[in-house]
């Protein structure tokens, strides 16, 4: 844990482990306080909202299922893991593009990892976003590089 690995096996068991928590309701998925007006915003805007994380899919609806906001999986078109690929590799984002029958070039994505952002942008994503939280990791060169934003409000446009 140490190490933060990534492994597609160990993260289904991280799900399956976080099942009995969630569904006793002793665990809840923190949300930002952003997040779920910005959902709001995107689904009256119509605009398909997807998730990728490096957390299995069975994690990720537990999570949102069960988050501090309530149920937020309904908000979500697809969720996408490690299955797709590395969250550093490009082809991971084409896989996804692919997946939602999109060409690369119309998707936006958050991230605050400098290297995913290097990533989908290698892979064509048309607008890649770092996203900018307290304790984030200090951004270098290559995370100015990208459009910053503080809130993911900022990212929603005026809907006209």
């Amino acid at each position: 844990m140490n190490h933060d690995v990534k492994a597609t096996g160990l993260k289904s068991l991280q799900g399956k482990v976080w099942k009995a928590g969630y569904d006793s309701g002793e665990l809840k998925g923190h949300v930002y306080e952003d997040f779920k007006p910005m959902l709001d915003w995107c689904k009256k805007q119509n605009i398909s909202v997807n998730i990728y994380s490096s957390g299995s899919i069975g994690a990720q609806k537990l999570l949102f299922g069960c988050s501090t906001e309530g149920n937020l999986c309904p908000y979500f078109h697809s969720h996408f893991d490690t299955t797709s690929g590395g969250k550093k590799e490009s082809q991971s984002y084409k896989n996804i593009a692919q997946d939602l029958k999109v060409d690369p070039k119309d998707i936006c994505f958050v991230s605050d990892a400098e290297e995913e952002l290097v990533a989908a942008r290698e892979a064509g994503i048309g607008y890649s976003v770092m996203s900018v939280r307290p304790g984030n990791k200090p951004l270098t060169n290559v995370g100015r590089e990208f459009p910053i934003i503080f809130s993911l409000l900022q990212i929603c446009g005026s809907g006209k």
